[in-house]
């Protein structure tokens, strides 16, 4: 056994899920995402898929923000398929709930500004958001914050 055994359980899994709130809204409704990382397979290889497209212009150096905008639609797709699963307190026009499906998801999805996709982005592309308390605990931590 490795005597870094103890870090294997820090290790986020494509079917973990973490709970966005967004605070932006009226009511704070919440999202149930999955990370948006390697760990969920589904949504990796689509994202990885879609980008073939970008590489050439990516390693010629010709981002801008055309790219940009290309990469966050993208994203909002795979994100209705593959990343958010279920959601509490998301409500239409009139203020009634709206019941979660994968086709409503991405309606949704598409009619959020830049700003408030790119936070979800940012939290579903972070792994700690992952992590459970169960996961940590005071000997890992310990073991981490020693320094020699």
């Amino acid at each position: 056994m490795s005597q870094f055994a103890h870090l294997k359980k820090l290790d986020v899994q494509g079917g973990q899920t973490a709970e966005f709130h967004l605070h932006a809204l009226d009511g704070t409704p919440v999202l149930h995402v999955r990370p948006a990382l390697e760990s969920n397979t589904s949504y990796f290889n689509a994202s990885l898929k879609s980008s073939r497209k970008n590489m050439r212009a990516m390693r010629n150096g010709n981002i801008n923000a055309g790219l940009l905008d290309e990469t966050r639609e993208t994203d909002r797709e795979l994100y209705a398929k593959h990343v958010v699963v279920g959601w509490k307190g998301i409500q239409d026009a009139q203020g009634k709930d709206v019941p979660f499906t994968r086709e409503v998801c991405a309606e949704f999805l598409d009619a959020l500004p830049n700003w408030l996709f790119d936070e979800l982005r940012e939290f579903c592309g972070t792994p700690v958001n992952f992590i459970n308390d169960d996961q940590v605990d005071g000997e890992t931590v310990g073991k981490n914050s020693k320094s020699g």
